[in-house]
């Protein structure tokens, strides 16, 4: 019975062979006219992998502009392509496998299907990129804040902050080396309060020029800038000194340039200050005998928390100014000389008709200066009858420094009073009669200017003895 079944299957076995070749291809044929093969191009970008394989031998890579993307030619039936698209592809660049040739460098690109890859047919599964090799730079910079504006009116900048306050650049060594400094603006326009904000850093070169940085890695995009608005004044300088000059040499003045300077700090610590003083330890005058000039950092003399508005003008110059004094002889009539302290009874009498007072001080002064604005004070108090000699009160202003004042005189005593007493009312009527002064003048010289007198006149005996010598 086998051998029958046999029998009939390879009964006429090439007629058979032959029809089931024709029905398959009958089907094929069927089929193929519902869903039939067809081809689509496919543009797709290229995924870098491995990328430390080439920064670890310290070089930056970049792809020509063109060759950053691929297009391929897929065939696969319809019903397949019509449900695909670019996104089921994978186009890798794998930079391990970089090739370096004399000429040009290339890494081959790998697709592959992420759907259907048995059903499809994609022409030129493999390809060379081409890639640029240029040196790698790596650099860590310290990121500057910077107020753009000005707060308002008696307000200023105070302390400013950023945080990260560094950041990290990488890129081709020919960009990362043109960069200078990285910073952070923020507007403080009319501000008056405490400002913090979000900004992006901007990288700058040598120029202020800012930098492309599209080719760069950067590891910080956003940092936060803080900025504290503080109040300011403007206050004068004072200038303090120690020591004398030479003899017969006066400081006219000692001023500082500027003259003003403004400060910011908090309004409570300002509210306090009236000037900026400088210590008379600072500025010596001993033994100078001409003008000069001496520079100071004005923030040595700054109270803490308090700083200058413009820290570019922080040297100051003190001027001192000093003249030579002149010397000048004035005859004074012993007539012009009031008498105080004469006691009743007793009457005086000069013994010489003038007397010479030497007077120092500027040229400019001296001219203006009288034998009547000198207005002569002896006082005779407790002197017995006799020749004696005394000395002058003066009344002149503390520019001027007096000499030898010595005038020689002889009291006695007359029984008749009406015709011998010299009274002080008399003798300056005398005085203000001839010079033309104001007779409502007050003629008594006060303690304090006698004491400046005293103070004086050894320095004023030595200067005469030189100029008579």
């Amino acid at each position: 019975m086998l051998r029958n079944v046999v029998k009939k299957l390879t009964k006429n076995l090439g007629l058979k062979i032959l029809a089931l070749l024709f029905a398959a291809v009958m089907w094929m044929g069927v089929v193929n006219l519902d869903d039939p093969p067809m081809n689509k191009k496919f543009t797709i970008a290229v995924t870098v992998e491995n990328e430390e394989a080439v920064t670890s031998m310290n070089k930056y890579f970049e792809f020509d502009s063109e060759s950053s993307n691929v297009t391929i030619n897929v065939l696969g039936k319809r019903s397949i392509i019509n449900d695909i698209s670019a996104s089921d592809f994978k186009a890798t660049a794998d930079m391990s496998r970089l090739i370096q040739r004399e000429n040009e460098n290339v890494v081959p690109i790998e697709i592959t299907a992420l759907r259907y890859a048995s059903k499809l047919t994609i022409s030129k599964r493999t390809r060379e990129l081409k890639v640029t090799l240029e040196d790698l730079m790596t650099q860590r910079f310290v990121i500057q804040p910077v107020a753009q504006g000005s707060p308002a009116e008696g307000y200023a900048l105070g302390d400013m902050s950023v945080a990260p306050n560094r950041i990290t650049i990488s890129g081709p060594k020919a960009v990362v080396s043109k960069i200078d400094s990285v910073k952070a603006p923020i507007d403080i326009l009319d501000m008056s309060t405490d400002i913090t904000d979000s900004v992006m850093p901007v990288i700058l070169d040598k120029n202020g020029e800012t930098i492309d940085t599209t080719r760069l890695t950067i590891s910080v995009e956003i940092v936060t800038v803080r900025v504290d608005i503080v109040s300011e004044k403007a206050v004068p300088i004072k200038v303090n000194y120690s020591g004398k000059p030479a003899d017969g040499y006066e400081v006219i003045a000692a001023k500082a340039d500027p003259a003003t300077v403004t400060i910011k700090g908090p309004s409570d610590i300002l509210n306090t200050i009236s000037a900026i003083s400088i210590p008379d330890t600072d500025i010596s005058v001993e033994d100078a005998d001409d003008e000069f000039e001496q520079k100071l950092d004005i923030n040595r003399y700054l109270p803490e928390g308090v700083s200058l508005s413009n820290s570019s003008q922080a040297t100051i110059t003190v001027k001192v100014d000093i003249e030579q004094l002149e010397r000048r002889v004035i005859h004074v009539p012993t007539r012009y000389i009031a008498v105080d302290g004469l006691p009743e009874g007793y009457q005086l009498e000069f013994n010489d008709q003038n007397v010479d007072i030497e007077v120092y001080g500027l040229t400019d002064d001296l001219n203006t200066l009288s034998a009547s604005a000198l207005r002569p004070v002896l006082d005779v108090s407790g002197m017995e009858p006799g020749r004696h000699v005394g000395q002058l009160q003066l009344t002149l202003d503390s520019e001027f420094i007096v000499g030898d004042t010595s005038v020689s005189f002889t009291i006695s005593s007359d029984s008749n009073d009406d015709e011998t007493n010299t009274g002080t009312d008399d003798v300056q009527t005398d005085i203000d009669s001839d010079t033309g002064a104001d007779t409502g003048s007050d003629t008594d010289v006060d303690q304090d200017d006698e004491s400046s007198v005293d103070d004086s006149r050894t320095r004023i005996d030595d200067l005469a003895n030189r100029e008579e010598e």
